[in-house]
């Protein structure tokens, strides 16, 4: 077993704690749709989350020929996970208020600062990550890669900053799309 096979391993169940949190509370707001107001924009964050995870565990492939694997490398590839799975957790209520009356309107704007300081802190980690493997790999993403990287966290952290609903609105579709 290769290095890159060992601790993919925990980075793999971090991401699978995050997409079973994501999931689970889609099952939750299922089996208690009497009880529970949906809210379109929270829908879509549920969404924009869930692809991030997938993407997540996608990009980790790319460190499959790093050699050699450190301790501190192995901390700092574990940040982007972890920030994920943090985020997956604000999205719902806790686990097990299947039988409380669930407004997400109003959870996720109790919530959305935390939720978008962490998402926009992926960025920065991103970008470090991306320099890691190498100027020219960093370079070779082009200029979508920085651009879209400035949309993200500018727009990340001004959904942290303001309970603008339409901001929110238009801010989901707008990083789904």
């Amino acid at each position: 077993m290769s290095a890159f096979e060992y601790l993919s391993v925990l980075i793999s169940i971090i991401l699978a704690l995050g997409m079973t949190r994501v999931l689970g509370g889609v099952g939750e707001m299922l089996q208690a749709r009497s009880r529970r107001h949906i809210y379109w924009v929270h829908i879509v964050w549920i969404v924009n989350l869930f692809l991030y995870l997938v993407v997540a565990w996608w990009i980790f492939y790319r460190w499959r020929n790093q050699q050699p694997w450190t301790f501190f490398l192995f901390i700092f590839v574990l940040i982007s996970p972890t920030i994920l799975y943090l985020a997956s957790l604000l999205l719902f209520p806790r686990e097990g208020d299947i039988d409380l009356a669930v407004d997400y309107k109003t959870h996720y704007y109790a919530n959305h600062r935390a939720f978008f300081i962490l998402f926009a802190l992926f960025t920065p980690v991103d970008i470090f990550d991306s320099l890691l493997k190498g100027v020219p790999h960093f370079f070779g993403l082009g200029p979508q890669y920085f651009v879209s990287g400035v949309l993200y966290f500018a727009g990340l952290i001004t959904a942290a900053i303001t309970p603008n609903e339409r901001y929110h609105q238009f801010y989901a579709i707008f990083f789904l799309v």
